[in-house]
């Protein structure tokens, strides 16, 4: 089991720039020809689109129950949070260029999409993929034996080197039985600092056949006709991705702000009953499971881990209610409706309903309103900007500490709570 023990992703439904690299796939021109006709005049093709997805939006607007947004703010939020200053707030805003070296790593990530696997005769080599039935045993512990069918790719070191080193040369039919020792940096918590038996039966050897990147490549699989205007395509997308990083990196670091400065005095319990809700649903999604306990042991989660992952949630949507009251920033409900439609159509739902449903109303209301916070704190910040350099990377070392830090920040926030 990978381990897992590390904070939620959250799912920002804000409206993100979900640019992709515009146009692997061809976009043949399949539409049939239209017959002439005597009769009276017809709309243009172009007209009929335009009612078709008035239509649409019709439909799919008319599917939602009626809302009214701001009855999701936290009522008398005053009595729970006080803010510092939410104007003038100074913040850093990184830039990014785009260089060659960047445009080159998409463009290989495009070309891999086409990438076949071939089962191959031979022993292994570095960069083929080995598909074996893996049994692991923690410390000479019986109980502790799994067995599962699984693949690795030579050279990605996903069980470490030492592991992929005894993999090398193997051919299917081959079984390995070797041990390795392992130190706390393995992502498998159960292998951390424990010499682990494995007995591993290889069932077959594949490997990678990479397409040639050319014109030929481009104009068959894209909709661009050399490598050239695709490689220009691919920058300027990266170019959007980058600028879109910097906005979010940038807003996160302007309610971090806020937050550090907020003075909280308690929630209301409805409120974390509700975070905690959309929590649990969230893991459960990947889960398979609602059981509390079960997400708990799947994921290596505490009560005190999910308590802390759940107050990180109430606070900021104190702070967003808060900042909404003082700047008198409202949703309205045809707003909502056209943010619900227009994610529904981008991740192909028959309606906005059922995306509603998916979603739950809460969570999308409440993203809509942090989205409109960000907005103003961005807007009414002391930006200054600042190419990006890899120089302003953490060490490992300041890293651990600035996360020591946020735990104990955590930590008195909650005992404040």
């Amino acid at each position: 089991m990978k381990n897992m023990h590390s904070k939620r992703v959250l799912l920002l439904l804000g409206l993100i720039a979900a640019v992709s690299a515009a146009g692997c796939g061809n976009q043949a021109d399949d539409n049939p020809e239209t017959e002439l006709s005597t009769s009276a005049p017809e709309a243009s093709a172009d007209e009929d689109a335009v009612i078709a997805e008035e239509e649409t939006s019709s439909q799919t607007e008319a599917s939602l129950d009626p809302i009214t947004p701001s009855d999701y703010l936290v009522k008398d939020v005053s009595d729970y949070v006080t803010l510092g200053e939410i104007t003038g707030i100074p913040v850093t805003q990184y830039t990014y260029e785009i260089t060659d070296d960047m445009v080159q790593e998409r463009v290989d990530l495009e070309v891999s999409a086409y990438d076949e696997e071939i089962e191959v005769d031979r022993a292994s080599q570095e960069g083929d993929v080995v598909y074996i039935d893996l049994t692991s045993t923690v410390g000479g512990d019986a109980e502790s034996e799994y067995t599962e069918s699984t693949y690795i790719t030579l050279g990605d070191e996903e069980y470490g080197a030492e592991f992929d080193q005894e993999l090398l040369g193997a051919s299917a039919g081959d079984t390995l039985e070797f041990s390795i020792t392992f130190g706390d940096d393995i992502w498998m918590e159960d292998w951390m600092g424990q010499t682990v038996d494995f007995s591993v039966d290889v069932t077959s050897v594949c490997e990678i056949q990479s397409p040639e990147y050319n014109d030929t490549f481009v104009s068959e699989n894209t909709e661009y006709s050399t490598t050239e205007e695709f490689e220009s395509a691919l920058r300027d997308t990266l170019a959007d991705e980058y600028a879109e990083t910097s906005l979010m990196d940038t807003v996160e670091s302007l309610f971090q702000a806020v937050e550090s400065e907020a003075v909280f005095a308690g929630y209301p319990q409805e409120l974390y009953d509700l975070c905690k809700e959309e929590t649990l649903s969230f893991y459960a999604a990947f889960a398979g499971t609602s059981d509390e306990q079960e997400i708990y042991d799947l994921f290596g989660l505490t009560e005190d881990d999910m308590d802390a992952e759940v107050l990180t949630t109430v606070n900021r949507r104190l702070i967003v209610s808060s900042i909404c009251e003082q700047a008198g920033l409202e949703v309205t409900e045809e707003e909502y409706t056209s943010y619900v439609t227009d994610y529904a159509e981008y991740y192909g739902y028959d309606s906005a309903a059922d995306f509603e449903a998916d979603n739950t109303r809460e969570t999308l209301v409440w993203s809509l309103y942090e989205t409109k916070a960000g907005d103003y704190l961005y807007e009414n910040a002391d930006i200054t900007e600042e190419p990006y350099s890899e120089d302003e990377d953490l060490s490992l070392e300041d890293f651990e500490i600035e996360l020591e830090a946020e735990e104990d920040t955590e930590t008195a926030a909650t005992e404040e709570t």
